[in-house]
């Protein structure tokens, strides 16, 4: 499965969730949006962020998620690996695993 699929999969199982508990969802939402308000820190860069931290965690479907909104909002592939090289330094062996998904999530949208 591709990142795109896989990308609309997370965004269908999301979707089914917020139809469930709308009320946790939104709440969730109102996280997200105060997060990435505007500020010193651009949106690609928050979005990198986000992925450097998910590949910490080992969340696949997080990694694809905000390896879209990071390349919507105009990350290049080179402040990636840059991103993607710390989160190795920070998350070892299973970081390196991780990174690699991340950069063909990345590359695959």
């Amino acid at each position: 499965m591709n990142a795109k699929q896989k990308l609309a999969e997370m965004n269908a199982r999301a979707a089914a969730l917020y139809k469930a508990d709308g009320k946790t969802m939104s709440a969730f939402r109102g996280l997200m949006v105060a997060a990435n308000r505007e500020g010193k820190v651009g949106p690609a860069m928050k979005e990198m962020i986000a992925i450097a931290v998910a590949i910490g965690r080992g969340c696949e479907d997080c990694i694809v998620f905000h390896a879209s909104e990071a390349k919507a909002h105009g990350a290049s592939r080179e402040e990636l690996l840059e991103v993607l090289a710390v989160a190795i330094e920070m998350s070892g062996g299973p970081g390196t695993v991780y990174a690699a998904k991340a950069l063909a999530a990345f590359d695959e949208l």
